[in-house]
């Protein structure tokens, strides 16, 4: 019999959030080596592609900072770290911020350590035991210690099945049996708790479970993990007399892009920075068809308005580039619609977040936004000190006050856009002001602004022992007068040369834009919390 799901107990689950973020010796691995282990809500489901950053001290005191992906298992390993040297580890998944406690590399072998999402405190199962499928759980069970995918399959009654008898048949994208892989099935159960038992696959593809309670009052569903990607059943019951027979069929592929739209419920938010007008784009992305969008090393492609500066992608999961001169490009697998949950945690892994820059002239701004493959209906959201600022055209609604963050803004619902068209309105009452240098400004800020609208920030690590480290006030102040330097002999420059009518000189403009974005990371870096770059 198992143990609760949130304690442990003789031959029962430990409970995880008394385990993740701490350090495990194996003297086995190499010397001066750690792997952290990312995944969602149990060990087993790998969060696979992201960025986990390592900020290691030495004895000195001197801090860097290091960033390794996980690969396809969840793990990202680091390497080459000194005996005695200070370790933490940290990630974002689903919004969510992790980080390991910190410890000292050991004069020999590595350590393990792993960050799981989702576990808010609770307990979970332990991913990497197997039980039999005929093992029955105890009662009670955390439904935090199981979560579900991609709905790839069915369940339907067998009566030729004995009662309380599943048969979960599994099938890959060619239709050919999954043979010796594991299968989690989750229970919930009359009290609301997720009871889960284990199970495999024989050669055949079939994972059989017995004993299980029947009536409409409990619910199951089965998943399995198929090449980083979790996917399951339709929830079921299973019926009083008789058994089920379920299929998990993995998805085909298709890299055909037609089939991806951006969604609606997306989010256009308009902000002033420095005098320039910044716009963040938060949208869902939509895959029409029955197949999983996959464009291996190519992108879905997201133009932007003509004209637009300094996109800058927000860091998450989901990898997003800029393509210069056409807008932003999304990399990565969309898992159908269909075959979604109407979950936040869902909804959030599908949605891309940016920033741009709008040049304008004057108090007017037409906003056209290439649609290839459609939108569908969103909000424009504008900041509340923009008071004279409003936006009318096709399919553009009345502003409303709404709350957001805990800040004030207009929202304007703007009517979808079909493939092929173009989402348009104007924007009149801007604040009218000098064009020449806040432009170059307000591009640079946005390494700022996509990463603080609505989305909170970490924590100050503060500053080094023993004083080898600047107060960050004061190391912020420097840079700030250092900002404003660069900034009017960016300005200067740039009126001097409209004075005499000519361009100006294109390397030192380039080479002064070049500064003063180090120096926009630099406070960036800095109010972060992490180390500088050297």
């Amino acid at each position: 019999m198992m143990g609760g799901m949130g304690a442990p107990g003789a031959g029962g689950l430990p409970d995880l959030s008394r385990i993740v973020g701490k350090p495990l010796p194996v003297p086995g691995m190499p010397k001066g080596t750690i792997s952290v282990r990312v995944s969602r809500k149990i060990p087993v489901n790998a969060a696979v592609g992201v960025e986990v950053s390592a900020i290691i001290k030495n004895a000195g005191g001197d801090l860097r900072k290091r960033t390794q992906k996980t690969d396809d298992s969840g793990h990202a390993l680091f390497e080459g770290i000194n005996p005695g040297d200070q370790f933490q580890a940290e990630v974002n998944v689903d919004g969510e911020h992790l980080q390991t406690e910190t410890f000292s590399m050991p004069d020999s072998g590595g350590l393990k350590t792993m960050l799981i999402a989702g576990l808010a405190g609770g307990g979970g199962g332990d991913g990497d035991s197997e039980g039999g499928g005929a093992a029955a759980p105890a009662g009670g069970g955390d439904q935090r210690a199981f979560a579900l995918g991609a709905t790839a399959g069915n369940a339907v009654p067998e009566p030729t099945l004995p009662a309380g008898t599943l048969e979960v048949v599994l099938r890959d994208e060619k239709d050919a049996p999954i043979g010796k892989h594991p299968v989690v099935l989750g229970i919930v159960n009359k009290t609301g708790g997720v009871d889960v038992r284990r199970g495999t696959s024989d050669e055949t593809g079939v994972a059989k479970f017995t004993g299980l309670p029947v009536g409409k009052d409990t619910g199951l569903a089965a998943v399995i993990d198929w090449h980083g990607l979790r996917l399951n059943t339709a929830p079921f019951a299973m019926p009083d007399s008789g058994g089920v027979r379920a299929e998990i069929r993995a998805l085909a592929r298709t890299s055909d892009p037609s089939v991806v739209t951006i969604g609606a419920g997306g989010r256009i938010v308009l902000q002033m920075h420095e005098d320039s007008l910044n716009v963040l784009e938060l949208l869902p992305l939509e895959n029409t068809s029955d197949k999983m969008f996959d464009p291996g090393p190519g992108a879905f492609e997201i133009p932007l308005p003509e004209g637009f500066v300094g996109a800058q992608p927000q860091d998450n999961e989901r990898k997003v580039d800029v393509r210069q001169n056409h807008g932003m490009a999304v990399h990565g697998a969309i898992v159908p619609k269909r075959s979604q949950l109407a979950t936040p945690e869902s909804q959030r892994e599908q949605e891309v977040v940016f920033g741009f820059v709008l040049p304008y002239h004057g108090d007017t701004r037409e906003f056209s936004q290439p649609a290839p493959n459609g939108i569908g209906a969103l909000t424009l959201i504008i900041d509340q000190k923009l008071e004279n600022l409003s936006a009318s055209g096709p399919g553009v609604g009345a502003r409303r006050e709404q709350l957001f963050g805990g800040h004030k803004y207009w929202a304007i619902p703007i009517a979808g856009v079909p493939p092929g068209g173009n989402l348009t309105f104007t924007l009149t009452g801007l604040p009218s002001h000098d064009t020449m240098g806040p432009i170059v400004s307000g591009v640079l800020a946005l390494l700022l602004v996509v990463s603080g609208f609505v989305f909170a920030r970490r924590p100050d690590a503060g500053t080094g022992p023993g004083g080898k480290r600047r107060t960050a006030a004061a190391e912020r102040a420097q840079l700030v007068d250092r900002r404003e330097e660069l900034f009017a002999e960016l300005v200067s420059m740039e009126r001097a040369a409209r004075t005499a009518g000519t361009p100006p000189p294109v390397d030192q403009r380039r080479q002064l834009v070049g500064r003063l974005e180090q120096v926009y990371q630099d406070i960036a870096a800095l109010d972060e919390g992490e180390p500088r770059a050297a």
